[in-house]
């Protein structure tokens, strides 16, 4: 897969202190580090959506054409490895990283689109990295094929969601209160679709962006469109506190008025067919 890098520069000195860079990485939830006489690698999974990235120092420089850089800023051998189809979700976390990186030791970035190094600036390097991976799709349309394309907003929603779901958990585990995962679906159509699980009489949270509801009554599970639902049910559910707007949930007060809501209206029980989604198998 292509791959967007990054390279580190240093104004006047090529010293990396590695025994700092090491502790201060390490220090970073999700880096581990391997290294041998060939480089030095600072592998970085998400701790939670499971995305991999790799910061390198390699023994000889690994940029192109760096006669035609600023003479004053010394290349470090030391490099980011971000895959092209890396969600922005997921780029603009790493890029925090590399920001921590520059702060702490005073490092400057170059990638292939720069017109020389520069100092870390988050809206110039999020604005190449989408720029570049934008087109490498359009050069590559075929990718789409194993691919589900989901907008940014949307898909952005998605991972802050799954990002923040132990803390959620966390937080409603004393109201009680279920805490679903998405279910990512291919519909017949070969669309993406987005379902939770709901079980009768249960508090649940609803997140964002729902096409499908499974209800579980007793041991029988009833597909009904999310839309459908939310027009019932809407009204009597509350805002999640401090968390992405739109997110509901079922209070405890209006449980049994918004199930008795449900039985009553008897809504239809689609027959719809889907087969599961891997989270990795979708791009913005």
């Amino acid at each position: 897969m292509a791959l967007f890098n990054i390279h580190f520069f240093k104004e006047k000195s090529r010293q990396i202190d590695l025994e700092q860079l090491i502790t201060f990485l390490e220090n970073i939830e999700g880096f581990k580090v391997e290294m041998d006489e060939k480089s030095v690698r600072f592998n970085y999974t998400h701790p939670r959506l499971n995305y991999k990235v790799l910061f390198m120092i390699t023994p000889k420089s690994q940029v192109p054409d760096i006669y035609r850089l600023n003479p004053k800023f010394l290349d470090l051998n030391f490099h980011l490895e971000l895959p092209i189809l890396t969600p922005n979700y997921i780029a603009s976390q790493v890029f925090e990283i590399v920001k921590k990186i520059c702060d702490r030791f005073n490092f400057a970035i170059y990638n292939e689109m720069f017109e020389n190094v520069l100092t870390f600036k988050m809206d110039t390097v999020f604005k190449v990295f989408t720029m570049l991976k934008d087109a490498y799709i359009e050069k590559n349309p075929i990718i789409l094929n194993d691919y589900y394309y989901v907008a940014t907003d949307k898909l952005y929603v998605i991972y802050r969601y799954l990002d923040d779901y132990l803390e959620l958990q966390k937080y409603y585990q004393e109201l009680d209160t279920y805490v679903p995962k998405y279910h990512f679906l291919s519909t017949n159509n070969k669309k993406l679709a987005l379902g939770i699980e709901w079980k009768e009489n249960s508090l649940t949270v609803f997140p964002i962006d729902l096409d499908y509801i499974f209800y579980r009554s007793d041991n029988h599970i009833s597909v009904y469109s999310a839309a459908k639902v939310f027009e019932l049910i809407e009204k009597y559910l509350s805002d999640v506190p401090g968390f992405i707007k739109g997110t509901k949930v079922i209070t405890k007060q209006v449980n049994k008025k918004i199930h008795k809501l449900v039985k009553k209206a008897k809504l239809e029980d689609l027959k719809d067919q889907f087969k599961r989604v891997e989270l990795r198998y979708m791009i913005d």
